[in-house]
């Protein structure tokens, strides 16, 4: 599908101020301006962000009257569970509060519900368990701000709950003894956008704090897990997740944990981790257990200090994780089966199968989303329960659609990118009708053309090594802040071949009278056959160092390729 390219509107001035402050390239500058950085502060923080750009955890409401019941708590000897989600933002934010509480030498139960038998967050029935362990007070970690009927229940079986949770705030609280969430705080404050485990930090810290401890050293030591949750949940690289991320994968490539260690060596990754290596690598493996089977031994993985364990546990999540993948891909595979024909004829992607594994649903949701820039909705039915996923393009907001049709669902939750959904496979048709509906009245023709996003100009001749290694500075990239895209134009094709495995990949010499420019098209090599040496070539690239026999040179990482007479003009600007 062929992207339409939109350029960042230049501010050559501000750009240039910027850079003589900083002691950036313009180019560099101008990137920073395009992502919303248009101040000296804000630009240095943002280029080397430091933990001492955090805001006060107490900052966060509740926070503090939290951490006085947990030291209650502590004092009377009470019986404390911590209650995660099942993903890996749950999952890493429930070892932080582990971890954190057995530092104040609180041993703290967990609890992470099984996703198919249980369903997200606390449930009527987890928390009559929980009771009958004799827990006097749960905390809960990336969920709870929804459970309404379920808090209440704790509360008359005389157990107290802390929420600490990112989502949404919804209409009507639950009574919890206190409500940890970001979201209760104004917009612009830089704690707003914190995942699960990047409250968890934060919660942990205004424990240790508040306790007296001083040992800053420890609370540094649970960096890596919230870098983990922050990136794999998706939200927004900027503000306080930036430096949780940066700070986080620093831990993790200098003194990885035994778990981290095992999973890094499973997954076959060299040099650095990156960000990545945990949204292709360590991300799927840790969500592994939790889609087909159960998440407490990613948990385990996280907790554990043996390194024999953590071997064991590391192969056990690799081998779920390839199971996960053969059946995603099955998946996968009737989905464009049946999409092939229609997709483009529809403004939404509604697709629902018997025995697809609701574990692996979202992620085929996704790579339709990426395949027909359309919002997926995917439902598979099992065992009389059908079980859906949606995902979202630019500029929908999926949960708010689907929240139109809430009637229909047994259990409902999500965010404006993604949601899911548990339905009675009876509804399911009439909620393909409804939202269809919604779909052509609701999803504007714009949102469904795909996009690329150009952070300026360039001229080949100011391409080096060094301009590449300070873009560099502005990762780690990821939501709110992606990889910075390139543009140049009327370029000549001096070499090409398809590499890799079947040709998958295109490399390219090309060059505009000057020195050759190396290229790669990492997928790209379908390409080869529509291009021809005699044609002139605009060109949005990435640019990154490649290293070889020990030499490093400049590289363009090929996003997209079309001939020069389709695009005499420069393309549309946008602003930020």
């Amino acid at each position: 599908m062929q992207r339409s390219w939109q350029l960042f509107k230049a501010d050559a001035s501000l750009a240039q101020a910027l850079a003589q402050e900083l002691n950036l390239f313009p180019l560099t500058a101008q990137v920073l301006i395009n992502r919303g950085i248009k101040d000296t502060a804000h630009a240095a923080m943002f280029l080397k962000p430091s933990l001492n750009h955090l805001r006060d955890p107490l900052e966060i409401p509740d926070a503090a009257q939290a951490v006085k019941r947990v030291l209650e708590a502590r004092e009377k000897q009470e019986k404390v569970l911590v209650f995660g989600d099942y993903d890996v933002d749950g999952v890493t934010g429930t070892a932080i509060l582990i971890h954190a509480l057995a530092s104040l030498g609180i041993k703290a139960d967990h609890y992470i519900p099984h996703r198919y038998e249980e369903g997200y967050s606390l449930s009527l029935d987890s928390v009559r368990r929980i009771a009958e362990r004799g827990t006097d007070l749960i905390i809960t970690v990336d969920c709870g701000v929804s459970s309404l009927k379920e808090i209440a229940l704790a509360r008359s079986l005389g157990i107290d709950v802390i929420v600490t949770d990112h989502h949404n705030i919804p209409d009507c609280l639950p009574p919890a003894h206190s409500m940890v969430n970001p979201k209760r705080l104004a917009k612009e404050h830089p704690s707003c956008d914190l995942s699960g485990a990047g409250v968890a930090f934060k919660f942990a810290w205004a424990l240790l704090r508040l306790s007296g401890s001083r040992d800053k050293q420890f609370l540094a030591s649970l960096l890596d897990l919230a870098a983990l949750g922050t990136i794999s949940d998706v939200v927004p690289l900027t503000a306080e997740n930036r430096v949780l991320a940066v700070n986080g994968l620093k831990l993790i490539n200098s003194r990885p944990r035994p778990g981290l260690k095992r999973l890094i060596e499973v997954s076959a990754l060299k040099g650095g981790v990156n960000v990545n290596h945990v949204y292709f690598a360590l991300a799927p493996r840790i969500n592994a257990a939790g889609r087909l089977e159960h998440a407490s031994t990613s948990l385990e993985l996280l907790l554990t200090d043996d390194e024999s364990k953590a071997g064991q546990l590391a192969r056990e999540l690799n081998d779920i994780n390839l199971r996960r993948r053969d059946i995603g891909g099955d998946i996968k595979d009737e989905v464009l089966q049946r999409l092939e024909t229609c997709a483009d004829q529809q403004r939404l992607c509604f697709l629902s199968g018997c025995d697809w594994h609701p574990g692996v649903i979202g992620i085929v949701a996704s790579q339709i989303v990426d395949r027909f820039c359309r919002p997926a909705v995917l439902v598979g039915i099992n065992d009389g329960v059908g079980r859906g996923s949606a995902r979202s393009v630019e500029g929908l907001d999926i949960f708010a659609l689907l929240n139109e049709c809430r009637d229909l669902f047994i259990d409902f939750g999500g965010h404006a990118g993604a949601a899911g959904f548990e339905i009675e496979p009876g509804k399911v048709a009439e909620l393909e009708q409804r939202l269809n509906r919604l779909a052509g009245s609701r999803i504007p023709e714009e949102a469904l053309k795909p996009k690329l996003r150009l952070d300026a100009v360039l001229d080949p001749a100011a391409i080096t090594l060094n301009l590449i290694k300070e873009l560099e500075m502005l990762a780690p990239h990821g939501e709110g802040n992606p990889q910075p895209v390139f543009m140049s134009q009327e370029l000549e094709l001096g070499g090409m071949r398809c590499v890799g495995k079947d040709g998958r990949h295109l490399k390219l010499k090309l060059n505009n009278g000057g020195a050759d420019l190396d290229t790669i098209g990492f997928g790209l090599g379908y390409l080869e056959p529509t291009l021809k040496f005699a044609t002139k070539y605009d060109v949005a690239y990435m640019l990154e160092a490649n290293e070889w026999d020990g030499f490093e040179t400049a590289q363009l990482k090929l996003a997209d390729i079309r001939p020069a007479e389709q695009s005499s003009t420069l393309p549309k600007e946008v602003t930020v």
